[in-house]
Formats: C-alpha cells, sequence, structure tokens
C-alpha cells in the first residue's frame, strides 16, 4: 500500500476514534432526576482557631490572608440551616425561598426555564438547600478584622416581612447582646438580579471594627461539560482578563486560596455552568475596597468558595454603615448580561458565556442565528436561512470548485486510459496526468475546499448549539422538540414504531432520521463528485458517508440539519453546475 494511502487511511480513523471516544467518554450521559436530589450527609466539625475573638468562636476560620475567610458550617449548623424559618421568593423569574438562620440565601429556581426538557414541570433548581450533597448558597458576613463572626452562625434573623417580591423588598435584622444592631436587606427586580444592602449600627458605647464579606459556595458537581464548554469558578478582576479557576484547581488551592484586587475595573466574581450563572458583584461605588478570592472551603463534599471581601471599617458608637452587593442568579442570556453591564456599572459580565477558541466566528454566528430567528420564529428555520446565507458567502468560491470537479469527472476516461496505459510506470502516469490538468486547467484538489470551507462553520454552530441558552429546548418541526439534543428517534426501534426504548444504547447505534437523512444527501453528494484515481481512496470515500452517519448521530439535531441541508443546498449547485459544463463541452 502506498504511503500517502496508509496516511490518509489512518488521518481518517485516528480522527473517527477521537470524536467517537470522545463523544462516549467525555460528554457526560443525563442523570435520571431522581438521583439528582439532594441527600442528607454529616460534615465533620471544624477546628477552632483557639486566637478566635467575637461572639462567636469556631464559628470561621481565618484563612492566613489578610482579610480572608474560609469558614463553612459545623455539624451544629446543619439542623438549624435546615429547619429554620423560611421566607417566600416569589416573581415571574425567581422562586425559592431565603433562610432565616444566617439570613441565607440557598433555595433559588428558574422558573422561566424546566430542568430536562420544554414540556417538565420541575423548575431548574440553580441554589440548593444547606445540607445536600449538592448544596449551593450565598450569603453575607458580618466579620471582625481576625475573620471571626459577629453574628453567631446559628442565629436566626427576624425577618421585616412574609415575601420577598419585586414590589416589596425584605429586611432580616439581629440584635447582639452589646447593643450592636445588624440588618440584611433583600431586593430582586423583573429578572434575575438580586441586590441585598448590608447594614450595621454601632450602639454597643465602644468602637467597634466590621468588615463585610459576601460568599458564593458550591459543592463539585459531580460531571459537567468543561471539555467543551468552563463550568466552575470564574471572575473579572483585570483589565483584559478573566480568570477561571476550574474545580479540582480549586481544591488544589487549599483554604487560603487566591485573592485578586480589582485593578481599575467594577470587577465580579462567581460560579458558571454552561447556562447558567451566579455571579456577585460589589456595587460600583466602593469597588477599590473589595478583594476577590478563590478557595477550597473546610467541609465533607469538596466545597468551592468564591468570595468578595471588604476592607473594616472603624465604626464609633452611635455611627452606623452600609454595603450593597448584587448577585445575578440567572441564565446567560448575553443581552441581559450586557444589561446588567450598563446599568450596574460592570465590566463584562457576558465573557462568562465561553465561545471557544474563535470568538470571531462564534458570536457573529450566534447573534445571525438571533436575528433570523426574530424574522422567521424558529431556530431551526434560522438554521438553514444561516447556512444559505453562508453558501452565498463562499458561492464564487464553491462554484469554482465544483467547476473543477465538474471537468475532472469528464476527464475520468481520460485519466483511467492514462492509469492503464502506464501502470507500469508510475512516475510517468503521474507525469502525464499532471500534463492533462494543465491543459484541461483543472486543480484535482478542489474538491477538498467545499468540505474544508465547511469545518469553520460547523464548528461554529456546534458551540453556539452547546452553549448558548437560547438553543436550549429551542424546538424545530415535528419529532424535534430540542435543536440542542440529539434526534430521539432510533433505526433499533424502527422510529418508534416497535414498542421498546432505546435510551440506553449507546448513541452511535440510535441513529434517527435526521443522521440517515444527512448520510443520504452526504452518498449523493459525493456520487456527483469525480472518481478518486486511486482505488484505494475511493473505497475510503464510498464509505465516509457511512461513518459520518454513525457519527454524528451523536450530535445535537440542530448541527445534523444544518448539515444536511448544507448537503441539499450543494447538490443542487452541483448538479446545476454539471449540467452547464456538459452543454458547454458539446457546443465546444
Amino acid at each position: 500500500m502506498k504511503s500517502d494511502n496508509r496516511n490518509l487511511i489512518a488521518a481518517i480513523a485516528i480522527s473517527m476514534m477521537i470524536l467517537i471516544v470522545y463523544q462516549i467518554y467525555f460528554i457526560p450521559a443525563p442523570q435520571d432526576p431522581d438521583q439528582q436530589q439532594a441527600s442528607q450527609q454529616e460534615f465533620p466539625s471544624q477546628q477552632v482557631d483557639p486566637n478566635a475573638t467575637g461572639q462567636n468562636p469556631g464559628g470561621l476560620i481565618t484563612s492566613g490572608l489578610a482579610g480572608g475567610t474560609s469558614g463553612l458550617q459545623s455539624v451544629t449548623e446543619i439542623p438549624a440551616a435546615m429547619t429554620a424559618p423560611r421566607i417566600p421568593i416569589v416573581s415571574d423569574q425567581l422562586g425559592g425561598t431565603v433562610s432565616l438562620a444566617g439570613g441565607r440565601l440557598d433555595d433559588l429556581k428558574l422558573m422561566d426555564y424546566a430542568r430536562d426538557d420544554a414540556r417538565d414541570e420541575n423548575r431548574v433548581e440553580l441554589l440548593r438547600k444547606t445540607g445536600g450533597d449538592d448544596s449551593y448558597f450565598a450569603e453575607v458576613l458580618f466579620l471582625d478584622p481576625a475573620g471571626n463572626r459577629l453574628v453567631p452562625k446559628d442565629a436566626e434573623w427576624q425577618a421585616g416581612g412574609s415575601t420577598l417580591t419585586p414590589s416589596t423588598p425584605l429586611t432580616l435584622t439581629y440584635m447582639s447582646d452589646a447593643g450592636v444592631g445588624y440588618s440584611i436587606e433583600y431586593r430582586i427586580d423583573d429578572n434575575y438580579l438580586i441586590t441585598i444592602t448590608a447594614s450595621a449600627e454601632n450602639n454597643s458605647g465602644e468602637a467597634l471594627d466590621i468588615r463585610k464579606f459576601a460568599r458564593l459556595r458550591r459543592n463539585m458537581p459531580s460531571s459537567g461539560d468543561i471539555f467543551i464548554s468552563y463550568e466552575g469558578p470564574i471572575g473579572v478582576f483585570a483589565e483584559d482578563q478573566k480568570t477561571e479557576v476550574d474545580y479540582s484547581a480549586v481544591q488544589d488551592l487549599g483554604p487560603q486560596g487566591e485573592s485578586y484586587s480589582s485593578e481599575g475595573i467594577k470587577g465580579w466574581i462567581g460560579i458558571t455552568d454552561k447556562y447558567w450563572l451566579v455571579a456577585m458583584i460589589p456595587d460600583a461605588e466602593n469597588q477599590e475596597d473589595f478583594q476577590f478570592g478563590f478557595r477550597r472551603a473546610a467541609g465533607a463534599g469538596e466545597p468551592s468558595q468564591v468570595d468578595i471581601n471588604a476592607s473594616a471599617t472603624r465604626l464609633n458608637t452611635g455611627a452606623s454603615m452600609e454595603r450593597v452587593f448584587h448577585i445575578y442568579a440567572g441564565p446567560k442570556k448575553i443581552n441581559m448580561l450586557l444589561s446588567y453591564n450598563e446599568s450596574l456599572g460592570v465590566e463584562r459580565l457576558d465573557h462568562a458565556i465561553d465561545w471557544g477558541w474563535f470568538p470571531f466566528l462564534t458570536k457573529p454566528f450566534f447573534h445571525a442565528l438571533n436575528w433570523l430567528y426574530g424574522v422567521l420564529g424558529n431556530f431551526g428555520l434560522a438554521i438553514m436561512g444561516l447556512t444559505v446565507a453562508v453558501k452565498l458567502a463562499f458561492f464564487p468560491l464553491a462554484n469554482k470548485s465544483y467547476h473543477s470537479m465538474a471537468k475532472m469527472r469528464n476527464l475520468s476516461p481520460k485519466i483511467q486510459e492514462m492509469r492503464e496505459r502506464y501502470s507500469d510506470d508510475r512516475q510517468r502516469q503521474q507525469q502525464e496526468m499532471m500534463e492533462l490538468y494543465r491543459k484541461e486547467k483543472v486543480n484535482p484538489a478542489a474538491g477538498c475546499l467545499p468540505l474544508l470551507l465547511q469545518i469553520p462553520v460547523f464548528f461554529a454552530l456546534y458551540k453556539v448549539l452547546f452553549v448558548t441558552i437560547e438553543m436550549r429546548h429551542a424546538p424545530f418541526y415535528g419529532w424535534i422538540t430540542d435543536l440542542s439534543a440529539l434526534d430521539p428517534t432510533s433505526i433499533v426501534n424502527i422510529f418508534g414504531l416497535l414498542p421498546f426504548s432505546t435510551a440506553g444504547l449507546p448513541d452511535l447505534v440510535n441513529l434517527g432520521v435526521w443522521p440517515i437523512l444527512m448520510g443520504i444527501t452526504m452518498h449523493v453528494q459525493m456520487s456527483l463528485n469525480p472518481p478518486p484515481p486511486d482505488p484505494v481512496q475511493a473505497k475510503i470515500f464510498k464509505f465516509m458517508p457511512i461513518g459520518f452517519t454513525f457519527l454524528l448521530a451523536t450530535f445535537p439535531a440542530g448541527l445534523v440539519i444544518y448539515w444536511t441541508w448544507n448537503n441539499l443546498l450543494s447538490i443542487l449547485q452541483q448538479m446545476y453546475i454539471m449540467r452547464s459544463v456538459k452543454k458547454a463541452s458539446e457546443k465546444g
């Protein structure tokens, strides 16, 4: 076998194997929703800092950083957090409760988003109650300069209202034995922004140093799509820089972690999922007083923590102070994130969306799809419309390529004759063929151009389908109810005619209708191309549509629809050009 044939076979085989292994081992299978419910677990009690001061020794452990802290609840705090009274959160976008144990925000649902599919009545749980395997909460603490709580960790705050809504804020208060009054006010807007105003009034009779500390803590998820889209702790602190520290790296940081000062910009810190973001944002007026931190918090379940730490303020007797924090807890919708960039004076909140290595392609594709969706009313039609636009943009290059391929097809009898005439002299055979190509002004590599043009479009569209919330649960027509998910039909049960489920089978086996249509159109398109001069290459290209059919069965339906529609347009264009070339040849 010639070396170029071996290289071709090896390249195709390796590429296919990488994609198949990647799909099987690195794309996590959806879990049973019942298995995702929080379960109770015991947390080991924390060690007590012998030098700790304040009203609640042992409540927090100082981190060793200036002004830093990594404290978590002890075993005695779990029952209090789970059984304490709660105040409902009611709005069109957000639902949940605020716990009066610490005034903690640890129960938050997104009312506009279903968990598993668009018909699911269960809403997406963004923040989850303390004490579960998947606990995820946000809170504001009052600390002394050494990092010890000034309000006991098991203290129950008093609520100044019965419900938190966009029109009715909620104020929680706590009065210490020393005469210092603390309050936390929650406000929510009509979307996904929660504003927290933390206040303290000193009536103790002596000066008191207080600093505010806001944190977001999450038990590390068991799985994620980090190989395609970043998920984990994230922050923006410096000009033209986004800091990402994945969960395993946070565990390596330890409780002291890493701290960052905002360098002349209005920064933020948070934790991102593929579709959701919880970000903490200091008020724009006093951001220079804050430090941002990533750290591992002590306790079971490998929790990760991001925090915002304000410098200490001397509060004389009779004086008061307040700090304002904002929490964005919602979907990563680019237009909404951009609007909060402007209204809050925060920078690059929209950078929480992972556009990949080629944002210069991915972002324009998304905006084009979003615009077409506004015109056509369906993201599937928008994908087809974008495909037409891309075909028109590359029409001159593709047209030239198809003209060359049509001429190559007409030259096939002459090429075959040369192969037979010089079968014993490969060098002479190649020379004669190259001379024929020059004479007829044909480029034998022109057939690769349409595929090469399609590859960057394919990957950019794949990224858009995978990471953008707008594509999640977006329906097409018929059986395609989610363009970001696989085609739900399967040839194994004859596309649903046989009464059994194929959900447990590998995606490679579950060939749906659209992957099969893609394979058919790819076969038709390749049959219009001139056959490769080498028989081994001809066999490889003959079976390539079959391999791609199985491969694309593991990709989102929107991507398969794009590829199928692109093949159909290419077939029409190619057939038209072939007829034109044939007529021109007959006239000549």
